[in-house]
């Protein structure tokens, strides 16, 4: 399988009609062999004299990273870059290490118009939030710290990496280019995305984590639930703790327990269901541990009633540790 990572090189962090995108490559990485291939590369032309005088100054041509009269002098202006990258990406799958940045601020608005709308790309996890959740860099200020591009390099990727070793022709081509220019960084990023997926923590469909009370394990409930989650993520990978109940049968409670929360430490999505009685839903102490860890490590969280709900809160019923009463879940109230 094989997914398209971009990089783009530009005048300011604003984003588009502010901003100019100047630079863009595209890789292919393919995530059966770690190869990958350069299938775009474009400086893009504009007028620069146009230009004001803050963009003229310009970080990245403050800097030399790319000369002004280079812009002014590049071949293709952008629409016809533009149209070239749509026509390869089309019903592709696509990422940056930056998705925020690169789609939602640029390539996603005119005249790159590169969306699920215009040209059904399929938009793949961001390496930098994959890399973030997996090397977990501490921070004073926020639970988790954004891992940038230069940190993933060092904490993933080496001389003997496969992705490295792979690719050591393009690699070569590509460093003559220089630190943040986009040939550079789409290859790194590319190296950095293989590597995550080595080592199973780059996943294309997300892996759910489906926390439910033991008394409906292997039931007619179970399966109506399962399919449900089935029918919402199609593609989804879902970790049922009920198929390891041989397995941890002579483990402790606790123990299972720490078996529970390491799983949801690898699973992209926490969807969690509650035992309906008396029109109010509750929940175990176990259910409620795991949404709790879940919350604690900002995984993606749903309660499953109807439909997914995002927005809910649960308090504690019955502190009994071995409660089927433990906690109740309720809708948020909205604010007027």
């Amino acid at each position: 399988m094989d997914i398209y990572v971009i990089d783009i090189e530009t005048t300011g962090l604003d984003g588009w009609q502010k901003d100019h995108i100047v630079e863009i490559s595209i890789m292919k990485a393919n995530l059966t062999n770690q190869k990958i291939e350069q299938v775009y590369h474009s400086l893009v032309h504009y007028d620069v004299t146009k230009w004001d005088e803050e963009v003229r100054k310009a970080w990245i041509f403050e800097k030399g990273i790319i000369k002004l009269d280079k812009i002014q002098n590049a071949k293709k202006g952008v629409k016809e870059v533009s149209n070239e990258v749509r026509k390869i990406l089309t019903g592709k799958f696509i990422s940056a290490y930056n998705n925020e940045f690169d789609f939602e601020k640029f390539l996603h608005h005119e005249p790159w118009n590169i969306n699920p709308e215009t040209c059904k790309i399929k938009t793949a996890p961001c390496i930098m939030l994959a890399t973030t959740d997996y090397v977990k860099i501490p921070s004073k200020y926020k639970k988790r710290k954004f891992v940038s591009l230069s940190e993933a390099k060092k904490h993933l990727l080496n001389e003997d990496t496969t992705s490295i070793i792979n690719n050591k022709e393009l690699e070569m081509i590509v460093r003559e280019y220089g630190v943040h220019r986009a040939n550079c960084d789409a290859f790194y990023s590319a190296c950095i995305l293989l590597e995550l997926n080595r080592r199973k923590r780059y996943r294309i469909y997300p892996r759910i984590y489906y926390a439910h009370s033991m008394q409906i394990y292997k039931s007619k409930l179970e399966k109506k639930e399962i399919k449900t989650i089935k029918k919402i993520f199609p593609k989804a990978e879902i970790i049922n703790p009920a198929h390891y109940e041989k397995k941890w049968k002579k483990l402790s409670g606790k123990e299972v327990m720490a078996k529970c929360l390491d799983l949801i430490s690898n699973s992209d999505i926490v969807i969690f269901t509650a035992i309906e009685q008396d029109n109010k839903d509750f929940l175990g102490r176990g259910v409620y541990v795991e949404v709790k860890f879940a919350q604690e490590i900002e995984k993606d969280i749903y309660f499953l009633k109807e439909i997914l709900e995002s927005d809910f809160l649960i308090d504690i019923y019955n502190d009994d540790e071995w409660a089927l009463k433990f906690s109740i879940v309720k809708k948020k109230e909205k604010k007027n």
